[in-house]
């Protein structure tokens, strides 16, 4: 914990992140901090696995959790007044942000942090609405239950195989479905299979009638008989893959759920229609109509600061908040930060320009990410005080060109 302690004394902070895991009656609070040394290594420690009955399911008592084990880990002190006990409540001086999912119960009680939800999790929501849809749910309920089939049967899994080899496909079950909460992952680990199997499945049902139609049962403990999947049921796993493959950042999603026509032949199903529909609509309120001012901010400078993307020229970034979500306007705020935060303080008369305010945390509600191209309304941006010497380091970085992805 030294390099920590070292950190703390040079007055920068570490980060948490936490969620509240449940399944079969148990519910446990996690609590994680994590911060880089002066070497630039990672460090994480887990500050506690709390468990959390429906009695302090609260964001009152999630909150005093938090700030207990903070505390406990030396960031600060936390106590409530009692007997001949003063009442103790630094820990959030000691902690720079915190990251977390968007349930109601952790966002009330970390609102006493500066900090965002977690953006994988906002699109496994987004992308539950689509999965949700009743004839796509039927479908992968299918999935789940032909997944069930091939991996308990023996014979069935090694008639499987002999299909594969006779299109010289790779020897593989299809993956389970763990993902319980989301549906993402496991939905898409799934489709991806099936898609890239449908000739082996195919035959299977074919040559193997019998055996294609033996009964198992469902996650759920409900009784499905796995039979070959209808046309319009493979139509509908294909689009569900392309959408959860697209899924990686809300730009792809965005372009995947408003163009139907793309990645693939035009839909004529109409639920699919109706599912992307839904998760389109959603994505737009969540991650664009619906985000706050202090948030956007907050992304703009991330992206500045990632080799990746701090160039700005992924696609429609420029519609973002009617424009506003732009390389030149994170480089004003990444001025502000550091003028309000970082910057070494002038000696007491010398002149110096205040800092940029930040935003304010009003719903932006006048973003629409839907607004047409002919939109002609623009927000002036206006530049903050510059200072010459100040951002020498960040200028070299921006001017280098983005590094590609390694994902």
């Amino acid at each position: 914990m030294q390099s920590l302690k070292a950190l703390l004394e040079e007055g920068i902070l570490p980060s948490i992140g936490g969620d509240v895991w449940s399944q079969g009656g148990i519910s446990i609070f996690g609590i994680l901090v994590y911060w880089l040394d002066k070497d630039f290594n990672y460090h994480e420690r887990l500050l506690g696995a709390i468990p959390f009955s429906n009695v302090r399911h609260t964001g009152d008592e999630l909150e005093k959790a938090t700030k207990t084990a903070c505390a406990d880990f030396g960031l600060g002190e936390y106590c409530q007044a009692g007997d001949n006990i003063e009442a103790a409540d630094t820990v959030t001086d000691y902690i720079h942000g915190t990251v977390s999912d968007n349930a109601s119960i952790i966002v009330s009680g970390w609102n006493c942090f500066d900090g965002h939800e977690c953006c994988d999790h906002t699109l496994a929501l987004v992308v539950k609405g689509f999965l949700e849809h009743p004839v796509v749910k039927k479908v992968f309920s299918k999935l789940r239950g032909m997944t069930a089939h091939f991996n308990h049967s023996v014979i069935g899994g090694n008639l499987l195989k002999e299909c594969q080899r006779r299109h010289n496909m790779s020897e593989s079950k299809p993956p389970q479905d763990n993902d319980t909460r989301s549906g993402w992952g496991g939905a898409c680990k799934q489709s991806c299979w099936y898609v890239h199997n449908q000739l082996a499945i195919q035959m299977y049902d074919v040559e193997n009638p019998l055996k294609a139609s033996t009964a198992v049962a469902n996650p759920d403990g409900s009784v499905y008989k796995t039979h070959q999947l209808l046309p319009d049921e493979w139509s509908i796993v294909r689009e569900a893959m392309y959408l959860l493959t697209c899924a990686k950042t809300a730009v792809d999603l965005l372009q995947y759920t408003k163009k139907y026509e793309r990645h693939t032949v035009t839909i004529t199903n109409e639920a699919v229609k109706e599912a992307r529909e839904v998760a389109y609509k959603d994505l737009c309120k969540r991650v664009f109509n619906d985000l706050m001012d202090c948030k956007l901010e907050d992304f703009a400078v991330a992206t500045l600061l990632d080799p990746r993307h701090k160039s700005f020229k992924f696609k429609y970034a420029e519609k973002w908040m009617r424009g506003r979500f732009t390389k030149k306007l994170a480089e004003t705020w990444a001025n502000g930060i550091y003028t309000a935060d970082w910057k070494p303080k002038a000696r007491q008369g010398a002149n110096e320009a205040g800092p940029i305010q930040r935003a304010n945390t009003d719903v932006a509600t006048e973003a629409n990410f839907l607004a047409s191209d002919s939109d002609s309304e623009e927000d002036e941006l206006e530049d903050g005080p510059q200072q010459p010497d100040q951002f020498e380091e960040l200028r070299a970085y921006l001017e280098m060109p983005d590094e590609k992805s390694r994902c």
